[in-house]
């Protein structure tokens, strides 16, 4: 079963870099992750990585990593829904 969950676009995830370029806050999207991706699936997991410095723009995709409580690790489909950082995050089927 796929698992997607929606962040709204909030202040949070967004830090402003030189020449008015935006990107994504990673420790508080990888947090953001954490809570409702553990929430969904009714365990905590150990942690979540995302890549520093990703540009904010509507419909950019990276993939984020998920450590699960028995270690494993779990890959996360994340895409930007729009200009002011809000997402979604998928975790793919066959995980």
């Amino acid at each position: 079963m796929k698992r997607i969950i929606t962040g709204a676009a909030a202040a949070f995830v967004l830090v402003a870099s030189g020449c008015g370029t935006k990107t994504v806050d990673t420790p508080e999207l990888e947090s953001e992750l954490k809570k409702q991706l553990g929430a969904d699936a009714g365990v905590e997991p150990r942690g979540v990585e995302c890549p520093d410095d990703v540009k904010i723009e509507k419909g950019k995709k990276f993939d984020c990593t998920l450590t699960a409580p028995n270690g494993d690790e779990v890959t996360v489909n994340v895409t930007l829904t729009n200009d002011d950082g809000g997402f979604t995050a998928e975790v793919p089927p066959q995980q």
